[in-house]
């Protein structure tokens, strides 16, 4: 589903070159579910975002469902990523809206029909075990 090839990431700046991630390779099964963990400034977050092509890659691949993001023209990467779940370790989620509502949201914002919407949040919730918690608040 997802395929990361000898992708790396390097951020030029003033002072000099950082180079957040080198030479990474990944792959991520269909219906495998991933966490990335390390150390503060190890390049999570860096990752996540050329995962999504939310962040250009210096070098390397980022294949999803056979499709090289890298190739995509910004519409078709724009549709693409709404293919893509990922939470960030800085998520924001709004206070005034319970479990469901927030995971809905996004649904939402793109035009999904609600009752599909609420169909798609609740498989996701027991997904991750949260079911039980779809009408609870943050």
């Amino acid at each position: 589903m997802i395929e990361i090839r000898h992708l790396s990431k390097t951020f030029k700046l003033a002072k000099g070159d950082i180079h957040a991630l080198s030479d990474i390779n990944l792959t991520i099964n269909d219906g495998e579910i991933f966490g990335i963990i390390g150390l503060s400034g190890a390049g999570k977050s860096t990752l996540v975002r050329c995962i999504n092509y939310l962040e250009t890659p210096t070098e390397g691949e980022v294949i999803f469902n056979g499709t090289n993001l890298g190739t995509l023209t910004p519409a078709e990467l724009r549709q693409t990523r709404k293919k893509i779940s990922m939470i960030f370790q800085n998520f924001n989620l709004f206070a005034q809206r319970t479990a469901l509502k927030n995971v809905r949201f996004p649904l939402e914002i793109i035009g999904t029909d609600k009752a599909e919407a609420t169909k798609k949040a609740r498989e996701l919730l027991e997904l991750v075990g949260l079911s039980d918690r779809e009408n609870s608040y943050p």
